[in-house]
């Protein structure tokens, strides 16, 4: 039916995540645009006043979540406000940048 063919064709690349970029992508024309974000925090299962949390650009996926991963090779800190007493678990590189938003 000629529905399958070989061809040649540009694809734009990502030299600093090694990987091919979308039209979409490219349609921007590679400016810095700002997504909304939110930090969201998570109880942990028999800790009381202790929450994970964590930042996402998909908040409307958080109704389906059931879990939450993290790595055990980074360093966390465990921080706690001295407004209520409530303690947060968060990634040791996104301290500073969540005090910012604080």
């Amino acid at each position: 039916k000629g529905l399958v063919y070989r061809a040649f064709r540009v694809m734009p690349c990502s030299t600093a995540c090694g990987t091919a970029i979308s039209n979409f992508e490219v349609a921007q024309n590679y400016r810095e645009v700002s997504d909304p974000s939110i930090v969201v925090r998570f109880g942990i299962a028999n800790q009381e006043n202790c929450s994970l949390l964590a930042w996402t650009t998909t908040p409307w996926t958080l109704p389906s979540n059931v879990a939450l991963c993290v790595n055990p090779d980074l360093p966390y800190l465990k921080v706690m406000s001295k407004a209520d007493g409530q303690q947060w678990i968060v990634g040791k590189a996104r301290w500073s940048w969540l005090c910012a938003l604080l």
